[in-house]
């Protein structure tokens, strides 16, 4: 079911609920990475409801279906857009245990809604720090530089937005655009103006979490997804880091976990602890 749903100040978001036929009590909220559409995580959320979940996937301000505010930052993707579905999941599954997925900065971000402790469990998917010096040196380091400090601020300059297609997200309107190239040049990356870190909720993200990333992805290597794990000290963390053979799986890279290809026993497998940890 495709819904409009208002976010808390003033914007209205695009979203999909998935309701079981035999619901298995537990509803997921599914962040999405950097500017992905909800309907990339289509094939993904319809077998979580299969499994008896209610899913609720959506889209950020500014992305997909949602309405595109001029002021639009980031931040207000955690702390406005991410805490208003929290309130919504819990209004189309009042019954059920809330839990969340998500995927790169739909990982990044749970600080950042103040009602994050509301959530029985998460599991994050290639969720990490997107400060360039957590990549390995050479060249893959100076390409996050690069997209830092002169990617993003010069075609932004130039055309008032950020060409997403190429790195395999949607354009970036400015204030977005630049709100993440100032974290990606912080040490601190989810940072405020300053800056400075920001971590308005993050002690209260004290529930399990399981954390999951692969060793063919160059878009969150190890070393930039450890170096996210500090933002939630008080989190029972169980961390994976996986091969493509592990999940029966050629390749998996930085978005092939969700993809239709995919194989279906590591999603059964989210599913499973999901159910045993809410």
């Amino acid at each position: 079911m495709d819904l409009i749903l208002p976010a808390r100040v003033g914007v209205r978001l695009a979203a999909t609920f998935l309701a079981p036929e035999t619901p298995n009590g537990v509803a997921i909220l599914l962040n999405s990475g950097t500017a992905i559409p909800r309907q990339f995580y289509g094939a993904f959320a319809s077998h979580l409801a299969s499994r008896g979940f209610a899913v609720l996937t959506y889209d950020y301000r500014c992305i997909g279906g949602s309405q595109a505010p001029a002021d639009a930052t980031m931040e207000q993707w955690g702390r406005i857009d991410q805490a208003s579905m929290i309130d919504h999941l819990a209004q189309l599954a009042p019954k059920a245990a809330r839990v969340l997925i998500g995927h790169s900065l739909g990982g990044q971000v749970l600080g950042l809604a103040d009602n994050i402790g509301g959530l029985a469990a998460a599991v994050l998917i290639c969720a990490q720090s997107g400060h360039w010096r957590h990549w390995p040196r050479g060249r893959r380091r100076l390409r996050m530089l690069a997209l830092w400090w002169l990617l993003i601020p010069g075609l932004t300059a130039l055309t008032g937005r950020f060409p997403g297609s190429w790195i395999g997200t949607a354009n970036l309107p400015a204030g977005i655009a630049r709100s993440w190239a100032r974290w990606g040049r912080s040490p601190h990356y989810v940072c405020d103006a300053r800056g400075q870190p920001l971590r308005p909720h993050n002690d209260e993200v004290g529930m399990p979490l399981r954390w999951i990333s692969f060793t063919d992805d160059p878009i969150a290597p190890f070393g930039a997804v450890e170096a996210l794990r500090p933002y939630y000290p008080k989190a029972a963390i169980e961390r994976l880091h996986l091969a493509p053979a592990d999940l029966g799986a050629e390749s998996v890279g930085h978005f092939g976990f969700f993809r239709k290809s995919m194989p279906r026993k590591p999603w059964d497998e989210i599913a499973d602890w999901l159910v045993k940890n809410a």
